[in-house]
């Protein structure tokens, strides 16, 4: 569903140039759940945005659908690509109503139709898919985001993400400003939402159980190139000190 293509990545400070990405060829089929694991510096961000548009590759293609999107904006690979930032501020509009904040997210790849006005049918529909996280979301609709917790902010902007069936959703570390028992939540409703859509997925994170744990696949970017991809049994063989030695070597 999306292949990357040759991809270098370049950024020139005038004095030399830093090479984050070399040459990543990588294929993901559609509704595969693949994690990225890598040290500080591996390329795992830029990575990111030069998948969503924010940064245009030095070099390669980036086929989504079979269509080549490289030179399409950040702005025009949004009604394919949805991404959940680390910091549960960076999903949401805090001053907005959470009923609003999911009108915003239910029209995307639809601005032109937007609207303000949200139809009795939209409020019924909002309360049914949050009330599915049990968190007494689905009663707060009239709720301003700024006034969630960053637990309920990030499920709320993961629902936000899937909320019309992405091409690729992007979880950028979303549970690494959580405490341990909020992110286990979140990551159990992230592995539901993603399994029963079949949604293709790439995933960031520095923790080594859940990296092992959640997803199909498993790819180790270190020095801006892929040096590890499992999958099956290999992949949910290895242990959080394999991985770490993995780093380390």
């Amino acid at each position: 569903m999306i292949s990357l293509k040759n991809i270098a990545q370049e950024f020139d400070n005038g004095i030399e140039k830093n090479h984050v990405l070399k040459c990543i060829n990588l294929d993901i089929p559609e509704g595969e759940f693949v994690t990225v694991i890598g040290g500080n510096g591996a390329g795992k961000s830029t990575l990111f945005n030069v998948i969503n548009g924010n940064l245009r590759p030095t070099s390669g293609a980036i086929f989504i659908d079979g269509k080549d999107v490289v030179r399409k904006s950040h702005s025009a690979r949004a009604a394919l690509i949805s991404r959940v930032y680390q910091d549960p501020n960076f999903g949401v509009c805090p001053e907005l109503t959470i009923a609003e904040n999911m009108a915003l997210a239910n029209s995307r790849g639809n601005w032109k139709w937007l609207s303000w006005a949200i139809r009795k049918r939209d409020v019924a529909f909002f309360e049914q898919k949050l009330a599915e996280f049990d968190l007494g979301l689905e009663t707060m609709l009239r709720k301003k985001a700024s006034l969630l917790s960053g637990g309920q902010r990030q499920v709320l902007t993961l629902l936000m993400a899937t909320l019309q069936k992405p091409k690729l959703l992007l979880l950028d570390e979303h549970t690494a400003a959580l405490d341990p028992k909020i992110a286990k939540q979140v990551m159990g409703i992230t592995k539901n939402l993603v399994e029963e859509q079949k949604i293709t997925t790439i995933m960031i994170s520095h923790n080594m159980s859940d990296a092992i744990a959640y997803g199909d696949r498993l790819i180790m970017l270190a020095g801006g190139e892929i040096v590890m991809d499992v999958t099956g049994a290999e992949k949910s063989s290895l242990t959080p000190a394999e991985l770490i030695t993995l780093f380390e070597s």
